[in-house]
């Protein structure tokens, strides 16, 4: 029995020890002349030493591979014909007098996978040959050929479309980052990094075959025409934006080397991407010196004192890397796109991050030179106004003496009115002219006393009405040698200059009234206090009233508090004079 089990293991093994074995054989005949199927087929075809084909920009080459295939196997081989690139814009696969069509320009909506690609079948024990014509105008005509079964290939283009869509995305969360931050900020320079961030984005996506397998055929016609525009856009782009981070406009020589180089990449837009007239390696090697010259210009920013430049060099070192990978893969000098798939979207995915850390780190910089500045800027405030503390000190003071000196000179004036006065009065033997110079001489005392408080107290704007009240009341029974009646003062007011002197001319005048008329008086009571916004001024004796019929109406005591009440104070008196005499007087200051 177990013989008869190796016999059979050893029997299967026999039968499929070869089936994956197929022996191939690649040749090539570069076509320049746009010959036919049936001439080309006939031409000699030199075999291929190297796997990789790389011809650089061959825009009028057409090239033919002849691949002999046989199968030493037992069985019949399925297998995958991928050419690895998927740039190229015309594949034609020819077999037993059959075309089949792929590359750029001919995705259907049939194909899965970003490099071109076609299905074969060789029979067991048997011999199979292949033409492929490619031909290729904008980019550079290289690619190898790989044959895959179905499982690897796919396995490879998914594992290819996973990295592709990792690192798109996370330069589209940079992008969405920095308009983010341009609304915040209203800093222009992270929309034009934002806007360069996209074209580079587009061109690259472009680049490892990701647009044309999903976007429409037309976008994909029209994008392949488009190739100087695009790169020109990158470049221009890309200077704007270097030109705002790095603030050029302070740097006259760099920034006309960049103005040039605008003017430069414009002209090939216009005169390169023509039909007739097609060098697109011009604008790539263009490109290659502005990036060798944007970083030069970087680390010369950061050397004259422009920190913010340092995540600017980091991120454009990738920059450097990265493109100049592209380049050297657009020129056919080495193909990165065939050893390193996703490497070049990667350094686009690094740029990306560090020019956007070098706008974080420029925020950071900027709000430490704002906190710096807002630092000196309060300390030069604090110094400033404890100078102007003690200039309006200094001269409030001077002002305070100023205010004393006027009122002690009023109140001098007064008092040499007031002793005119008395030698005037003093002449006259008439006891109704000396009473009414007396009346005249305590209204202006009543004046008087107001400057006296003033340029005495530590105050000078608001009148003590405790003290001038009383004070005023001392005098006016003085000069009617008085000393019977008692008066009662009741107020914590103070008031201001002019509506104390009113209300003192007021006090003085019903107070000497009082004091001459009210007989049987023996207590007066003066009461002035504030309630909401109104003052209150109450004044009352214990006399015996009096009528007004008796009064004369050229009176002129009355008819002054009454003037002072309505016209000056715009308030209003009330009388109760039946046995005693009471003034209630309101007004609002």
């Amino acid at each position: 029995m177990k013989k008869t089990i190796l016999i059979l293991i050893l029997f299967i093994s026999i039968l499929y020890s070869d089936i994956s074995k197929l022996e191939i054989k690649q040749s090539i005949y570069i076509d320049k002349n746009n010959q036919t199927y049936e001439n080309s087929i006939k031409k000699d075809f030199i075999n291929l030493s190297e796997k990789h084909v790389n011809l650089g920009f061959a825009q009028k080459s057409i090239v033919w591979i002849k691949l002999d295939i046989r199968n030493n196997s037992n069985i019949s081989i399925d297998k995958i014909l991928e050419i690895n690139n998927p740039l190229l814009e015309k594949i034609f696969l020819y077999s037993n007098n059959e075309i089949y069509k792929s590359g750029m320009l001919y995705i259907d909506d049939s194909r899965k996978f970003i490099n071109p690609s076609f299905k074969i079948s060789i029979d067991k024990r048997s011999n199979k040959t292949y033409y492929l014509k490619i031909l290729n105008s904008t980019t550079a005509l290289q690619f190898s050929i790989n044959l895959l079964d179905k499982e690897s290939e796919f396995k490879k283009d998914r594992q290819n479309q996973f990295l592709i869509i990792l690192f798109a995305g996370a330069i589209i969360a940079f992008l969405i980052y920095a308009i983010a931050l341009y609304f915040f900020t209203k800093d222009r320079s992270y929309f034009l990094y934002a806007f360069y961030i996209l074209a580079l984005l587009f061109q690259q996506l472009t680049y490892v075959g990701f647009l044309p397998l999903y976007m429409p055929r037309e976008f994909t016609y029209i994008d392949n025409l488009i190739v100087v525009p695009k790169v020109g856009i990158i470049i221009i782009s890309a200077i704007i934006f270097a030109r705002s981070f790095l603030k050029t406009k302070f740097y006259p020589k760099i920034d006309k080397v960049y103005k040039i180089l605008i003017f430069i990449v414009f002209l090939q837009i216009l005169f390169l991407s023509t039909p007739y007239f097609y060098y697109p390696e011009i604008t790539v090697l263009t490109g290659l010196f502005f990036i060798i010259f944007n970083f030069y210009a970087a680390i010369y920013v950061y050397k004259k004192g422009n920190k913010q430049a340092r995540f600017f060099i980091l991120g454009w070192g990738f920059v450097l890397f990265g493109f100049f990978l592209s380049i050297i893969d657009a020129l056919g000098i080495y193909s990165i796109m065939y050893n390193m798939t996703s490497l070049v979207l990667l350094c686009t995915t690094f740029e990306a991050f560090f020019l956007l850390l070098a706008f974080v780190d420029k925020l950071s910089i900027l709000q430490k030179e704002k906190n710096d500045t807002d630092k000196k800027l309060l300390d030069e405030l604090q110094k400033r106004n404890i100078i102007v503390e003690q200039e309006v000190k200094s001269r409030t003071k001077m002002l305070n003496n100023l205010y004393r000196e006027l009122h002690h000179r009023v109140k001098n004036n007064l008092q040499i009115m007031l002793s005119i006065i008395r030698l005037q009065g003093d002449k006259f033997n008439n006891n109704i002219l000396k009473e009414q110079f007396q009346k005249l001489e305590n209204r202006i005392k009543s004046i008087a006393k107001t400057h006296e408080i003033l340029y005495l107290n530590d105050d000078i704007e608001k009148i003590d009405m405790y003290e001038y009240i009383y004070s005023l009341s001392e005098d006016v029974n003085i000069s009617f040698d008085n000393n019977s009646i008692n008066t009662t003062i009741r107020t914590e007011v103070k008031m201001p200059l002019r509506e104390a002197v009113y209300i003192g001319i007021i006090i003085n005048e019903l107070l000497t009234n009082s004091i001459k008329y009210a007989s049987s008086c023996d207590k007066i009571t003066i009461n002035l206090y504030k309630k909401e916004e109104y003052f209150y001024l109450d004044i009352i004796d214990n006399g015996s009233g009096y009528d007004k019929k008796n009064i004369s109406k050229k009176s002129l005591g009355l008819l002054l508090v009454n003037n002072l009440v309505v016209d000056q104070l715009s308030g209003k008196i009330e009388e109760n004079i039946i046995n005693k005499c009471e003034y209630n007087i309101r007004f609002r200051i």
